[in-house]
């Protein structure tokens, strides 16, 4: 409780002898507007700290009944002596907090009671006087108490209603709180009651139309950083696209170089194509089969249906057994070894069966054998390696066969097949940018493969001595202009001029003195040394940097400039940029009147004249295509409307009653034509359907 009574003696202390002496002045008619003008002040003060006092009071308030919530919940759930004490320590606080707050809201009160009567007796003294100075100061104090409540009812509006209705409707009211606060001080200043609210209707009103452009502001912001974000991913994403695609289209072409030698010329293209509808129906990846297949052409690359084969047994045992792509790699070399080999010795077996697959298993049942007595025919080479192929591929079809179609559809499978459809899709980009860029590509070649290569290549030397000789001259200069100070030795002629060698020299004596200084054991002389070292190494820099030659560098860069400049103007490059600048910078404003920005589906569509075809549409481009109808239009469905355009809308129509006279051929594709615009015409104006 300590804190919270040293708060309310505070408090007493500092109003109670407000209110006693706001009782004193009005009991002296007789005293100088001087002194009046001393307590609004004094007043005005203590009801600006009681103000600020008691918005620290609210937020010490909310914090005390979260806590004490916090506490009674404790208490609720466990019953502990502890929380039960921090419960009894919270309630304490909180109502000490609340006690100071009702006497703070009094004390408000009290003085704000003062300043009126300060006002009373400014009027009165205002009249025994002659003058208005008294009436001006209570208004005056009026106006800042006004405009002070106003800030602060802003604040904690702003705050709670914001915690309540979000940032856009606490805006508005803390806005309009605050303006009417505004107002109602200018209204009291100018006729006090009725110039008081009038200023605060206004000033609200005003609050109001402030909040609605602040909000207005910060969605428009919000809107801006939104589409640019939309623009940036799309790029974004159409980047990647393109630099993944051209890698996967350069991978599949040295692909199909390597696999026409390893399958022949002819079969390498489908059994690639084949491999990419094997890797879109399975959890394998096309480059996991690539490898396989690569593994399994030493011994089956004249049959690239039984490597299809092999891989599909493969693939339904590794994924039944849960290996990874590289394990399967391995499997398919053994069964390879095995088939190119013709032996099916234990150390290409064990590799399958070290994986899971029990290939030992499948051969006893295909021999009938026990699979001890297997291995001891593995032992002495009675088992052929291509049988052992051909058994290991049936086993392996029966005992897993679907595997990978199972596995397909779990969501590690789904995942794989999406990334294999979303690889074609970039491999289609890469392959269109790959085909076109090639013949770039080729001219780049060629051109810097000849004369013009040749000439940048000996500009770039010259460059590159050019940087050598500036940087050489630049360390003669430090290296210099050191051994000037520490060596005393003398500088090249000419290399530097005459004030600075003068200076160095004035450095030398300088060092050597310190260095005798250093010498008898003054540390200070050895800071004045280091000092001496890295100011002859600025003279050097600055000496080289006013040089004739880096004076050439620095004019042909302020020439380079200048021509890069003039050239930018005379063209229109740097537009682009900025139009895209100015285009990002556009907010809602921009789509107003286009309708689109509105919430409703309907008013985007009554605010926008595009969607008006009184004068008829030809063909609806696509689905849910808004549009406004006319009265006695008629509108035809996609099945009436292809009879339409293939009949001209005409359907069954008997022509009768009409005589028509034909004299010569071309009457009769008159007629018709003519028949066919009316029947048209009649179709459209609803004659018949």
């Amino acid at each position: 409780m300590g804190k919270e009574a040293s708060i309310l003696v505070t408090l007493r202390d500092q109003y109670s002898p407000g209110v006693k002496a706001m009782r004193e002045a009005n009991s002296g008619y007789g005293k100088s507007f001087d002194e009046v003008q001393q307590k609004a002040k004094a007043y005005e003060t203590r009801l600006d700290g009681l103000i600020k006092q008691q918005s620290q009071l609210q937020v010490e308030l909310v914090d005390a009944k979260k806590t004490l919530k916090d506490a009674e919940k404790a208490y609720k759930e466990t019953g502990s002596a502890a929380d039960a004490d921090a419960l009894s320590s919270a309630k304490e606080k909180y109502e000490a907090l609340n006690t100071v707050m009702k006497e703070t809201v009094q004390a408000s009160k009290n003085t704000q009671t003062a300043l009126r009567e300060l006002e009373g007796q400014g009027s009165r003294l205002s009249r025994q006087n002659g003058g208005t100075s008294g009436g001006i100061l209570s208004t005056l104090g009026q106006a800042g108490a006004w405009s002070m409540l106003g800030d602060v009812a802003s604040q904690w509006a702003g705050t709670l209603v914001t915690s309540f209705g979000g940032s856009d409707v606490g805006t508005l009211f803390s806005s309009a709180l605050s303006s009417a606060g505004a107002g109602a001080a200018i209204g009291s200043m100018i006729a006090p009651g009725i110039g008081t609210a009038v200023g605060a209707a206004l000033g609200g009103l005003v609050g109001l139309v402030s909040g609605g452009a602040q909000i207005y502001e910060q969605q428009d912001d919000a809107f801006k950083q939104y589409y640019q974000q939309l623009y940036e991913q799309g790029q974004s994403k159409t980047e990647e696209s393109l630099t993944s695609g051209s890698a996967t289209a350069s991978q599949r072409e040295l692909d199909e170089i390597a696999f026409s030698r390893l399958l022949g010329e002819g079969a390498s293209r489908q059994y690639l194509s084949d491999l990419r509808v094997m890797a879109a129906a399975t959890p394998m990846e096309y480059s996991d089969l690539t490898s396989m297949s690569r593994a399994l052409a030493i011994g089956f690359g004249d049959s690239p249906e039984r490597m299809l084969e092999l891989m599909a047994a493969i693939g339904d045992a590794g994924s039944a057994v849960g290996v990874t792509a590289e394990d399967m790699t391995y499997m398919a070399q053994a069964m390879s070894r095995m088939q190119s080999s013709g032996k099916a010795s234990l150390e290409y077996l064990n590799i399958l069966q070290e994986r899971g697959v029990n290939v030992i298993g499948m051969l006893a049942d295909a021999y009938g054998k026990t699979q001890g007595e297997i291995y001891d025919m593995i032992s002495k080479g009675s088992i052929g390696g291509q049988d052992a192929v051909d058994i290991i591929q049936a086993g392996m079809a029966e005992s897993y066969g679907g595997a990978m179609e199972t596995m397909a559809q779990t969501f590690s499978g789904l995942t794989s097949t999406l990334e294999d459809a979303m690889t074609e899709i970039d491999a289609a980009r890469g392959r269109g940018y790959n085909s076109m860029r090639a013949g770039g590509l080729q001219q780049e070649i060629d051109a810097y493969g000849g004369v013009l290569g040749e000439a940048v290549s000996n500009l770039n030397t010259i460059s590159g001595q050019n940087q050598a000789y500036l940087d050489n001259l630049s360390e003669q200069y430090s290296r210099e202009a050191l051994s000037a100070v520490l060596l005393g030795q003398e500088t090249t002629p000419g290399l530097f001029d005459d004030k600075t060698v003068a200076e160095l020299k004035e450095m030398r004596g300088d060092f050597i003195k310190a260095s005798a200084d250093y010498e008898n054991g003054s540390q200070e002389a050895g800071l004045k040394m280091d000092n001496l070292r890295m100011e002859a190494e600025a003279l050097a820099t600055a000496a080289y940097e006013s040089s004739s030659a880096y004076q050439l560098v620095h004019d042909s860069e302020l020439d380079l400039i200048g021509a890069i400049r003039e050239n930018t103007a005379a063209l229109n490059g740097w537009r682009n940029n900025y139009d895209l600048q100015q285009e990002s910078s556009k907010g809602r404003g921009s789509v107003l009147v286009s309708g689109y920005d509105d919430e409703s589906p309907g008013a985007r569509v009554r605010n926008n004249n595009r969607y008006r075809y009184a004068t008829g549409l030809g063909r609806v481009p696509y689905n849910d295509y808004p549009a406004f109808l006319h009265e006695g239009e008629r509108v035809l469905t996609a099945a009436e409307a292809r009879v339409y355009n293939k009949v001209g809308g005409a359907g069954g129509v008997t022509v009768s009653g009409n005589t028509f006279i034909v004299r010569q051929e071309s009457d009769i594709d008159a007629i018709a034509a003519s028949l066919l615009a009316r029947m048209k015409q009649a179709s459209l104006a609803g004659a018949y359907g």
